[in-house]
């Protein structure tokens, strides 16, 4: 088994972005709330595509990769999302009203979600997001996804840990929202959940009613990590 030191980590290029979309679908596969986000795998990837053109080489955005050194496959990948002063403002106006918003009006890099559950999910995340960070200056994880022929080789505790020591270096609290799949490896590294959004994915697959497709209850936890500086362990 790989340890984390036969991997590498770097900065994410434009040339890697068909890769990254591709880790973060397959990656995806397994769970039953992406599978009703989008009618086709092809699709999801071509909506992953081009968020992630919008966000590689923004300032406000970090992209890293881990790279299996000996053979050069990017085995992993991961994002974090610092909005500006001018971002919050601007964000903050629109949840008071005081800017009119539209479907179309969509953040560079933003995510495009169909509608239905995707968009049901994003804006109860939005919500949450703008009571805890109204004003302040904050980071928000954005995507962690091994391609699974790699996972279970650390890589994942790697570039979590990368982005804590990120936000610690800044001061700045991070922000996440975990699936099922993802939550535990957050809470191994300091992020507590404080608060979550329950669905019942029957109601929203169709023909599933039965319950013999394997939707049902799924949790999405809303999770924090407060810097270390701030927790006086720096």
């Amino acid at each position: 088994m790989n340890h984390p030191s036969t991997f590498e980590l770097a900065p994410v290029e434009r040339k890697d972005i068909p890769r990254l979309a591709h880790i973060h679908v397959i990656a995806c596969l397994p769970d039953n709330a992406f599978k009703l986000y989008f009618a086709t795998p092809r699709e999801f990837e071509q909506r992953v595509t081009e968020m992630l053109e919008g966000q590689v080489g923004d300032s406000a955005w970090q992209h890293i990769k881990a790279v299996d050194k000996k053979t050069g496959v990017l085995a992993a990948w991961a994002s974090w999302n610092t909005p500006t002063d001018a971002d919050i403002r601007e964000r903050d106006k629109k949840a008071a009203g005081k800017l009119v918003d539209s479907r179309n009006d969509k953040v560079k890099g933003g995510f495009d979600f169909p509608p239905g559950l995707p968009t049901y999910v994003q804006q109860d995340t939005d919500q949450w997001l703008q009571r805890w960070t109204c004003g302040k200056r904050h980071m928000l994880c954005k995507a962690l996804f091994t391609d699974p022929s790699f996972q279970r080789q650390g890589i994942g505790n790697t570039l979590v840990q990368y982005g804590n020591q990120l936000a610690d270096s800044q001061g700045l609290p991070i922000f996440l929202q975990g699936s099922p799949y993802g939550y535990p490896i957050y809470a191994k590294h300091g992020f507590e959940t404080v608060q979550h959004l329950d669905v019942d994915l029957k109601e929203w697959a169709p023909g599933a009613d039965s319950g013999d497709k394997g939707f049902g209850n799924y949790r999405f936890r809303y999770m924090v990590r407060l810097p270390r500086t701030v927790l006086g362990t720096s």
